[in-house]
């Protein structure tokens, strides 16, 4: 059982540190887009990525919850609330490049402004709540 635990502790945080590392990419084709039809499929191909590492981190998050009998820490509830966040930025994220794309409600500028504003915050929130479990693990006892 503790196996378990350490290999799904172990995938869960290279799952993070694979999702930091779309979301800044991400970030970063917001940043230096030229060409609109071009941002859009870098996008799409980068959000399929975004959403396997981030269903990733809900599963191992899961399992090591289950193999930890559902004990609800400060730092878990925090990681909980966390991806939840990050799934609704997600959705108004892809709502706003549907609106774009398809219906042109807005316009591709201030989509890209949205999407780097939605995606630093994911960014932020990540970092944030990393630090903190990390802190946490190290104060308990």
């Amino acid at each position: 059982m503790n196996e378990m635990y350490e290999m799904s502790q172990s995938l869960h945080i290279y799952s993070v540190i694979a999702l930091i590392f779309v979301l800044v990419i991400m970030i970063l084709v917001h940043k230096f887009s030229a060409d609109f039809k071009a941002f859009t499929k870098r996008i799409q191909i980068l959000m399929i990525f975004h959403i396997s590492f981030a269903s990733a981190v809900v599963l191992t998050g899961t399992i090591m919850m289950a193999v930890k009998h559902l004990s609800l820490t400060p730092a878990n509830l925090i990681m909980i609330l966390s991806i939840f966040a990050i799934a609704t930025l997600e959705i108004k994220r892809n709502k706003a490049l549907t609106r774009v794309t398809k219906f042109q409600l807005m316009s591709k500028m201030n989509y890209i402004k949205l999407g780097y504003k939605y995606q630093s915050i994911e960014l932020a929130i990540l970092i944030a709540v990393g630090a903190f479990s990390r802190m946490a693990s190290a104060l308990s006892f």
